[in-house]
């Protein structure tokens, strides 16, 4: 794939780090078709003023398991979304829905929800027209303007770009289902749990805990190494896997005695609906608080592949100053080998969305380093 040619406009600001990205954006309404399709403006939505805690799910959103035509995929957290109406039930939403049902039903911040979003409307969705399939391949998500990412616009279950090897409940995809729940990882999950976890309300090592997540990731990245022969952990997926484990057992828990419990991480990951009597968290969630202690008891990994031979090979360093932090490096390989290079030249709203969730990416990551 033809690299995000922007990037080479990007190298003098990086040098200095308080620099953000440059978007010359039109407000002004007015109608931009481009091979038939008519572009929808992207938008950050006003950060929501209803912070607290609340009780989720609603009323106004029941579990309804999905119909043969709804998509779903690889990311529990949005086909829970789905499941409950909080993104469209078909599994086929826009940028700002995203991000609002974020808000509405984990409390996570409009920045951090923004962030993610980006990522995957730029690697996997329709950018021109707004809309992404959480899952794989819809009518209802046209092809990008011209067919310039392919027929087809696949959806984030589409493997390479963002979805990626060593899920703690997928198989990778050159071995199994990547879309779907495989009870026989979760099963090694819950193994490492028994050996690990915290004694809790519901018995004894129940509780998942840091140590825990330590265990079972290393499991699965030494399993899916030996297993899969095109394994591959680029930087954008080693920054997924170390932090998307961290997230569930700080922000997946009973509000009642804060603990990530078999039970209701099961409920999430398995059934992909919300805990009986379970609230969002207190305060906006901008990120995990122990993220870091993962990515130390996993220091010996490092970006790689397999070679030819089955050998586990070490990636080559970015080229300064993408080198100087995980968080660069991460959107050095995000800019460079996960987003269409075809995107770098489009025009009107086309362009003012692409540089707008460029601009969220770049700017997240100057947020956390």
């Amino acid at each position: 794939m033809k690299s995000f040619t922007l990037l080479s406009l990007l190298v003098p600001a990086f040098l200095h780090c308080g620099y953000g990205w440059p978007t010359n954006r039109d407000e002004a309404l007015h109608v931009d078709i481009q091979d038939g399709q008519t572009g929808v403006l992207m938008a950050i939505p006003p950060r929501r003023t209803d912070l607290g805690t609340k009780r989720i799910p609603d009323a106004d959103h029941p579990f309804i398991a999905p119909g043969p035509n709804d998509q779903r995929g690889p990311c529990p957290a949005m086909n829970t979304l789905a499941n409950h109406g909080y993104i469209s039930r078909n599994g086929i939403s826009t940028f700002e829905e995203v991000i609002n049902a974020s808000g509405e039903a984990f409390n996570i911040d409009v920045t951090m929800a923004s962030s993610m979003a980006a990522v995957n409307f730029l690697t996997r969705g329709n950018v021109f027209v707004n809309k992404i399939s959480i899952g794989g391949v819809s009518p209802l998500v046209p092809p990008l303007p011209f067919e310039l990412d392919g027929p087809a616009t696949q959806g984030i279950a589409k493997h390479g770009r963002f979805e990626g090897d060593a899920s703690m409940t997928r198989s990778d995809v050159f071995v199994g289902d990547n879309r779907n729940f495989n009870q026989t990882l979760w099963d090694g999950d819950l193994e490492q749990l028994t050996l690990f976890g915290d004694d809790g309300p519901d018995g004894p090592a129940t509780v998942f805990n840091v140590q825990t997540l330590i265990a079972l990731q290393r499991h699965n990245l030494e399993a899916d190494q030996a297993l899969d022969p095109e394994f591959s952990i680029p930087p954008r997926r080693l920054s997924v896997a170390l932090v998307t484990p961290t997230l569930f057992i700080t922000q997946a828990v009973s509000r009642t005695t804060q603990l990530a419990t078999k039970k209701i991480l099961s409920t999430f990951l398995v059934n992909q609906t919300f805990p009986e009597n379970w609230y969002r968290a207190a305060t906006p969630v901008l990120g995990s608080p122990i993220a870091a202690e993962l990515a130390a008891g996993l220091s010996d990994w490092v970006p790689g592949h397999n070679d030819e031979n089955g050998v586990f090979v070490a990636d080559p360093p970015p080229p300064p100053p993408f080198n100087i932090s995980v968080g660069c490096t991460s959107y050095w390989d995000q800019l460079t080998n996960g987003i269409p290079g075809t995107l770098a030249n489009v025009t009107g709203i086309f362009k003012q969305n692409v540089d707008l969730l460029a601009g969220i990416m770049f700017n997240s990551q100057i947020v956390t380093e």
